[in-house]
């Protein structure tokens, strides 16, 4: 496999490297960071050209009471004024989970200008948008309409949209230091109680076994804040595809394909007045993201596709 972006690089200095080289190709101005937000989730910031970006919070809020939050808010705060891309470069070469989220962010508020199913295209990939609202994607999420029933999916990191793949799929194998508590749905009635008895919980420790395993492999982009992304494409090397999802795949997937990864499912933003509101004021952007945003499913070529026709289509 080649690796025309950024060879030799890892992932993120590979994908800041190809935004560069959009930014030039297109002639488009360099936004700076405007703001920065802090959620129990996510990590969102927004430039002063209207670009907004997304990504997930490992630390949580609490980093940010006492002396070593003040210390954090002071750190962040010399950024603000600051070129994206010089933002989004100091993040990704951080061992810090906090700053590299940041940086992450920065490069998906980069990112959204080449996101659109015209431009992916453009670029030689497969993708298909949708307003979160329509009815095919109301119920259940992209991801879960590209699984065979008799398949073994492996998820790293948790989410909303791994919920519908329970039922989706033979076995449903998560990884996550999280409780489980975190994905299940307890389903009451007069005469049963169901639990999702086809998902497994592991430990991170427990990976080569569960990912070498697997049909399929989805990576949360968790996995690029903590640094553990290469990890598990190497130890995902029989799956059939390995895809990236959640709202923190809001990134160009140009190096990730270059690198193993067949496919992304994420959100464009679309709506920076919304977002920008929704960093302001909501609790979490995940509704907010799903509701005033666009999802997408973007694929490499030769990508092994072979689930039952859902009616996903991404290169039309």
């Amino acid at each position: 496999m080649s690796a025309r972006f950024g060879s030799g690089k890892d992932v993120l200095s590979a994908t800041l490297e190809r935004l560069y080289e959009l930014h030039r190709e297109n002639r488009l101005h360099k936004g700076r960071l405007h703001r920065i937000g802090i959620k129990p989730r996510w990590n969102a910031i927004t430039s002063d050209r209207d670009e907004c970006g997304l990504a997930i919070n490992r630390t949580g809020i609490d980093t940010f009471y006492g002396m070593q939050g003040e210390q954090a808010i002071q750190t962040l705060r010399t950024l603000v004024g600051k070129p994206l891309f010089d933002c989004a470069e100091w993040g990704i070469l951080s061992t810090d989970p906090l700053e590299r989220s940041i940086g992450i962010a920065c490069m998906s508020a980069l990112s959204q200008k080449f996101l659109s199913c015209s431009g992916v295209r453009k670029r030689g990939y497969l993708s298909q948008c949708w307003k979160t609202n329509e009815d095919f994607v109301k119920n259940f999420s992209p991801v879960s309409r590209i699984i065979n029933p008799e398949e073994i999916v492996a998820v790293v990191g948790n989410g909303s949209q791994i919920i519908p793949l329970h039922n989706k799929c033979r076995k449903l194998q998560v990884i996550s230091p999280t409780p489980r508590e975190t994905f299940e749905s307890v389903v009451i009635d007069k005469e049963s109680v169901i639990l999702p008895a086809a998902t497994e919980y592991y430990a991170p420790n427990d990976s080569e076994k569960i990912l070498g395993a697997a049909d399929i492999v989805l990576l949360s982009t968790a996995t690029l804040v903590d640094n553990s992304f290469e990890k598990y494409i190497k130890e995902a090397k029989n799956a059939r595809l390995i895809g990236m999802y959640g709202l923190g795949s809001s990134l160009i997937p140009d190096a990730f394909f270059e690198r193993g990864v067949g496919m992304f499912s994420s959100f464009r933003i679309i709506d920076p007045t919304s977002f920008a509101a929704a960093m302001e004021n909501d609790y979490d952007m995940e509704c907010s993201m799903k509701i005033a945003q666009k999802e997408y499913l973007m694929m490499r070529q030769g990508t092994d596709f072979r689930a039952p026709d859902h009616g996903i289509h991404p290169g039309r």
